[in-house]
């Protein structure tokens, strides 16, 4: 809109309204104080209304359909890392075996997809006679999550758990069900050898 397009339409507004702000205002100053504090509060509880139905509703029923979709989406993500894991070990084995440090990064790697690497650490490989060996140390690591990662291990990197010291946790001085400790011995590859 040009210049005085804009003004005529402004000036076209303004002559209209003005009226009827005229009006409604000695129409309020006419109410009594008991009259004009139920009128306000009706007007709050009416923006509130909208303010609810236009703002307030749509985003919590955007929240509980997330809530709702959240878990398929994870049982995806898992399908997913198994696809992929899988893929990996098929990778793995028409290259050969891994080098002493593509295993050690596959099992840091494996460890921190299933969410202990708060709960464990990895000492230094350690060669015994013509075998590998690499000691996992655990604390308070969730059983399912420690049993899982321990399931997908072959896949992983070719190792096979050579020894499991593991016993239920101690905090304050008691049991704690559902979470380990320990250490987890493992055996590397015999191909892994520089």
């Amino acid at each position: 809109m040009s210049g005085p397009n804009r003004l005529h339409w402004r000036g076209a507004w303004l002559t209209r309204v003005q009226p009827m702000l005229h009006r409604w205002g000695a129409s309020w100053r006419h109410l009594s104080p008991r009259e004009q504090r139920l009128l306000g509060l009706m007007i709050l509880l009416l923006g509130a209304a909208v303010l609810w139905l236009a703002g307030l509703r749509p985003a919590l029923d955007t929240l509980r359909q997330v809530r709702e979709q959240l878990p398929v989406l994870q049982a995806q993500t898992a399908e997913l890392d198994a696809i992929v894991l899988e893929s990996r070990a098929l990778g793995r084995s028409r290259r050969g075996t891994l080098s002493v440090e593509e295993t050690a990064a596959a099992l840091q790697d494996s460890l921190q997809r299933a969410g202990l690497q708060a709960n464990g650490s990895f000492g230094p490989v350690r060669a015994e006679g013509d075998q590998l060996r690499r000691v996992l140390t655990v604390d308070r690591a969730p059983v399912a999550s420690l049993l899982a990662w321990l399931a997908q291990l072959p896949e992983v990197a070719r190792v096979r758990v050579w020894r499991l010291e593991l016993a239920r946790s101690h905090v304050d001085g008691r049991d704690r069900p559902g979470l380990l400790s320990g250490t987890v011995e493992l055996m590397l590859p015999m191909g892994a050898l520089p």
